[in-house]
Formats: structure tokens, C-alpha cells, sequence
């Protein structure tokens, strides 16, 4: 049976920080990848395999599916180490709220645009994310800041 070893949000999905950090950190096998508007992207989705290694796995879903498939990981007939990627707590909200379960979310990179506004050092986040934080945290998951595997984490609640 596989297993997930990260949630992870950062804006910038598959980079340098995770693919020698974070993939190396636990063996991962596997990326899923759950954004609603890159699974359409045939372009982007191009550029994301090439950066993945030939011995990986990469899968891209929206939500609903993403929900289905990770539902069903514990159950499935491999031995893939797993690391999800989403850009933000929304898609994470969504899919809890569809009945998947999560044992941590790590927050990596949230960068700032017209729509976030600084929420940590280098994270940003819009109302509309602060309050998914905040929901996600009463659902009873576990939330932190990680950039790199060798960082500390932090408590991301207490910028909110």
C-alpha cells in the first residue's frame, strides 16, 4: 500500500526545493499534484513532467478526482512514497471537506500577488486562504511552515 509523505502547498508546485529537498527527504516515489486550472493546462503540464526524474511518478488532478484517488492510496496495490502538492488551502479545504484525510500540511511557498497579502516573512495569503487556514485547523489538521527539510517548522496559526 502506498503512502502520503507530504501535503505540501507552494505556489510554484515541482522546483528546485522540492525536487532535492523534499523528494530526496522521503524517498518519494510519486507527485500528485491537485490544482483545478493546471489539470487543463496542456503546456504546463508538459514543462512539470520534464522536470520530474524518469524514476517518478507524476499525476495531476482537480479536486474531485484528486479526493477519489487519495481516498483509495491506502488500499491500492503499490508501494509509492507520495508527495501532494497544491497551491493553496483552498484546494486542501476542498478535498477534506470531500472526506479525505491528511495527517499534516506543510506550508512552503505562498507567494505575493494582487490577491494575498504578507502573512510570514516570505508568505502571503488572501482572506480567502487565512479563513481555509483557520477551517482546515478546526477540521483538526495539523498545519505548519517547512520550507526545507532541514528548517525548524513553525506554527503558521499564529500569523493569522
Amino acid at each position: 500500500m502506498s503512502k502520503i509523505c507530504l501535503l505540501r502547498i507552494d505556489d510554484r508546485l515541482i522546483h528546485g526545493q522540492v525536487m532535492t529537498g523534499w523528494v530526496k527527504y522521503y524517498s518519494a516515489t510519486k507527485i500528485i499534484i491537485v490544482d483545478d486550472e493546471l489539470v487543463n493546462d496542456d503546456f504546463m503540464i508538459s514543462v512539470l513532467e520534464m522536470a520530474v526524474p524518469n524514476n517518478m511518478t507524476l499525476n495531476i488532478y482537480n479536486i474531485e478526482n484528486a479526493a477519489a484517488v487519495i481516498n483509495s492510496i491506502d488500499n491500492d496495490s503499490k508501494d509509492d512514497r507520495v508527495i501532494i502538492l497544491v497551491k493553496s488551502p483552498l484546494a486542501v479545504l476542498n478535498m477534506m471537506k470531500r472526506g479525505v484525510t491528511f495527517e499534516k500540511l506543510t506550508v512552503g511557498g505562498m507567494g505575493i500577488n494582487e490577491k494575498r497579502s504578507k502573512l510570514f516573512r516570505n508568505l502571503a495569503a488572501s482572506g480567502a486562504e487565512r479563513e481555509a487556514f483557520k477551517e482546515i485547523d478546526k477540521m483538526g489538521l495539523p498545519i505548519v511552515i517547512h520550507v526545507i527539510p532541514s528548517d525548524a517548522p513553525g506554527d503558521l496559526l499564529q500569523h493569522l
